[in-house]
């Protein structure tokens, strides 16, 4: 039997048992509580037996775990969009915030310059930042998209292709195809997350087996920077390809950004979201809007899920671009 059980808990995902853990804690909460205020009032009023006490507790604490339940698988499968909805609320609320918050910080072109070229995590070479402004995306860029570090750190170039297999070429902002990844969480916020039209579902980009895209972004801004300045993209359109086609990064001759994400629930296919270069800025003469997305005494970073992924955040809700 304890052979048994041991084989069936380590086929439960991570997830799983955390799920399972949340539901036995919630199930034991809403019982102690209602057992505590069933018996205060049979304290005050006297009228209810110990034997019913027990079963109106049990049966209001099923209800309500049941109730409970219910509205987390709802969410985390977004049924119905449930959970698109609700963060695609919270990523307008964000970015009103930090827009308002930019208007009180005097943060120079050039302090804001340093900022995103603030060498956080040893033993990678940092690059820059990107920023997708509606979908609050914001993430150092460093050198290594094919190791845990470097997408435990945020985004990374990715420049293995059919044409130069090994990664010699090492991209520049602004010129060419300039590959970007990082991780995708399924939670609509962290890493690439956003950039997934509805968290848990396939659909549009996985039909009936079939390949497809969304120009649910297009026109949406890309910015990335560094030390020289900002580099304006504009989206326009996403594919859906196998983990293998390396080809989406073979080097082009107009400048573009393509950026790899995962699908989910199935992960054997990436999201690619395309982007074409529209205008290249110095720290000088950018917009200061531009200018203020990178403000990272004021933006928060979006590297990290929870606890539990390794790293730290760079903006204003970790190192503050190194001001803190």
């Amino acid at each position: 039997m304890i052979n048994f059980l041991k084989i069936l808990v380590s086929q439960i995902s991570y997830n799983e048992r955390l799920t399972i853990i949340q539901i036995i804690v919630f199930f034991l909460i809403f019982f102690v509580l209602f057992l505590i205020g069933l018996l205060m009032l049979k304290v005050r009023k006297k009228q209810l037996s110990y034997k019913k006490i027990g079963y109106i507790s049990l049966l209001w604490t099923l209800g309500l775990s049941v109730i409970s339940l219910g509205t987390k698988i709802m969410y985390q499968n977004n049924i119905w969009s449930v959970q698109t909805n609700a963060l695609n609320y919270v990523q307008r609320y964000k970015q009103h915030e930090s827009d308002r918050k930019d208007k009180f910080d005097d943060s120079s072109r050039i302090d804001i310059s340093k900022m995103v070229m603030y060498q956080a995590v040893k033993g990678l070479d940092k690059q820059g930042f990107v920023s997708i402004p509606s979908r609050n995306i914001l993430l150092p860029v460093y050198n290594d998209a094919y190791s845990d570090k470097g997408l435990n750190a945020g985004a990374n170039y990715a420049n293995k292709s059919v044409i130069d297999p090994t990664g010699e070429h090492k991209p520049i902002m602004g010129e060419g195809n300039y590959g970007l990844a990082a991780h995708n969480f399924n939670d609509g916020q962290t890493g690439f997350s956003g950039l997934q039209q509805y968290t848990n579902h396939d659909s549009p980009y996985l039909q009936n087996g079939h390949l497809k895209g969304s120009d649910w972004l297009n026109g949406q801004k890309i910015l990335l920077a560094n030390a020289h300045g900002i580099y304006d993209y504009r989206i326009t359109g996403q594919t859906l390809v196998t983990d293998k086609k390396i080809s989406v990064l073979n080097p082009t001759q107009t400048a573009q950004v393509t950026i790899i994400s995962c699908l989910f629930p199935s992960t054997d296919y990436r999201i690619i979201t395309h982007g074409k270069l529209k205008n290249i800025y110095t720290w000088d003469n950018a917009p200061r809007k531009l200018v203020n997305e990178f403000n990272l005494k004021e933006k928060n970073t979006n590297a990290h899920a929870s606890w539990w992924n390794p790293g730290v955040e760079e903006g204003a809700n970790g190192q503050k671009g190194g001001t803190e």
